[in-house]
């Protein structure tokens, strides 16, 4: 008798990847939500954070103090932490953002970003950059190798391994094979 063919080995594969699969739904989806805003990231920046950019003409020729004191009458949403000249420009650093001023046109560019706490959240534990996350997503990811083996040999006959399942799978194992040409 084929091993694949018992059905006590069913049974107990059934049992394995209902229970492991239950308990390990809400993982599974935030790693599949974390997967999806991850592969659509916008030039390669950082999904977690909204950037905000934002440009004021200003009067040409302030000095840095005449900025400081503009920024501080006018500028309320954003905290100036503070104005460096840089040759024919002046650096403007923000909490949480950064920008710079050109005395010469009297254009102020600046651009600041916030943390989408949800998103950053689950990418922190999708890229396994969570301190202790590391042996929780080892066990993930060795149930899912479980969840793969154990749904291959659940089904029997021609619906399952022996039939039309080892085409899935080899399809399965070369789609990926086929992006490295």
């Amino acid at each position: 008798m084929k091993l694949w063919n018992s059905v006590a080995l069913r049974k107990w594969l059934r049992f394995i990847h209902r229970d492991l699969g239950y308990f390990f739904v809400g993982i599974t989806i935030i790693y599949s939500v974390s997967g999806i805003i991850l592969n659509h990231k916008k030039n390669g920046e950082d999904p977690a954070y909204r950037t905000e950019y934002t440009t004021i003409q200003l009067a040409t020729n302030l000095t840095p103090d005449q900025l400081t004191t503009y920024w501080h009458k006018n500028i309320t949403d954003y905290s100036l932490n503070r104005i460096l000249p840089d040759d024919s420009k002046y650096n403007v650093y923000l909490k949480g953002g950064l920008g710079s001023y050109n005395p010469m046109n009297g254009r102020l560019s600046f651009e600041v970003y916030e943390k989408k706490e949800w998103v950053y959240f689950i990418n922190k534990l999708h890229y396994n950059s969570k301190k202790g996350w590391t042996l929780m997503a080892d066990i993930f990811a060795v149930v899912m190798i479980v969840f793969a083996l154990s749904g291959m040999f659940m089904v029997p006959g021609k619906r399952g391994i022996a039939g039309r399942g080892k085409w899935l799978v080899l399809i399965g194992i070369i789609i990926p094979f086929l992006f490295f040409l």
